[in-house]
């Protein structure tokens, strides 16, 4: 049964009253802001050997104590002309973020995740350092960086910014038939290997683990494996630039991506599969950002504070809450009662949207 978008805000009110305390009835989103006594709870250490973004082992040749590799990549219409993007489906964590013009932009994060090569590549936003900085360290890679951006990523300790315009021996144009701005690549072998300054107050390391993982749960006689009380969740969508539309996989215990209506298929003819699909509803904010075309007006996210969350893992939908007290800190997503929200060891897209924006779950 596919529920109206007031039916989702009435479920997600309700628990952002159970998790934080109370509160009158509201969107989906609101209630973002202060971090200040935010309810807590830090993940569990991944197992010995597991890599601490997904809980899965790592690829052959590759050590799971490495740092998190952050790319900006297009999610424009025409980014995936003629062939795709590249190294989507290899990221640990993606974050879909809105921008000018009702569009979306990916945040790909590499830890264990091991692509050739990455793109079509473009610039850093302004919620980029914010959302890197919680896992501890990490090198930024883009086609540009707006002044006022690189000088958060320069002052946060930790963040290493590594934009094509400064150390673009790392990147290259791909001239098979694409057309700039939408040519950009890079190698993330050579990103990996650019030498931090010594002056560096914070080496790059290992991120903390951002979410609880929870093994697959074998069905039961009934044939059920859904925790009690989780509807279950064979699609999802809802608007970021395109219609974004997740569907259920039963084989492969994860979700297949589609983008107005079509399957969203990688520079290697593969449709994206997403084990664990988030919504995070949050306050919208306008700021200014400098480009070629001069000063324009953006949408910039607050991605601290509080707001209602919604996640889809192995078919089941889990309504809660998002918290975060402060830039530093892990974004948790929690149940009603606080409990950390399960999820499946495997990839993760968390889509940013704003807190009165409605999405249909079927």
């Amino acid at each position: 049964m596919i529920r109206s978008p007031r039916l989702l805000v009435f479920v997600v009110v309700a628990l952002v009253a159970a998790a934080c305390g109370g509160g009158k009835p509201r969107s989906s989103g609101q209630g973002a802001g202060s971090g200040e006594g935010l309810p807590g709870s830090s993940p569990s250490p991944p197992a010995a050997g597991k890599c601490p973004l997904t809980d899965l082992d790592p690829p052959a040749g590759v050590k799971v104590d490495r740092f998190v590799l952050g790319v900006k990549i297009d999610g424009s219409m025409a980014s995936k002309t003629p062939a795709g993007q590249s190294g989507l489906d290899s990221a640990d964590i993606v974050y879909d973020e809105p921008i000018e013009g009702g569009f979306g932009r990916f945040l790909a994060l590499y830890q264990c995740g091991n692509p050739t090569r990455v793109g079509p590549i473009r610039e850093a936003r302004p919620e980029d350092p914010s959302l890197l900085a919680q896992y501890g360290s990490g090198i930024l890679a883009s086609a540009g960086i707006p002044p006022d951006v690189l000088q958060v990523v320069t002052s946060t300790a930790g963040l290493v910014n590594e934009d094509s315009v400064r150390h673009g021996t790392a990147y290259f144009r791909d001239s098979t038939g694409r057309q700039a701005p939408y040519n950009l690549f890079a190698d993330p072998a050579k990103l990996r290997a650019y030498k931090v300054p010594g002056t560096a107050v914070k080496p790059l390391s290992a991120p903390p683990s951002q979410f609880s993982f929870v093994p697959l749960v074998t069905p039961t006689a009934s044939g059920s494996s859904s925790p009690r009380g989780s509807p279950k969740a064979s699609s999802i969508r809802f608007q970021l630039g395109p219609q974004i539309q997740y569907q259920y996989d039963t084989a492969t215990t994860s979700y297949l991506r589609l983008e107005n209506g079509q399957p969203h298929l990688t520079d290697s003819g593969s449709q994206i599969r997403v084990v664990n699909v988030v919504i995070m509803w949050v306050q919208m904010n306008t700021g200014q950002i400098t480009d070629t075309a001069g000063n324009t007006s953006i949408p910039v996210p607050t991605v601290t504070g509080t707001g209602n969350a919604m996640v889809l893992s192995r078919g089941v939908e889990h309504d809660g809450t998002w918290s975060r007290a402060d830039e530093t800190s892990v974004i948790s997503f929690l149940d009603a009662a606080g409990r950390p929200i399960p999820f499946t060891p495997g990839n993760t897209w968390i889509h940013i949207i704003p807190k009165d924006q409605p999405v249909y779950v079927q």
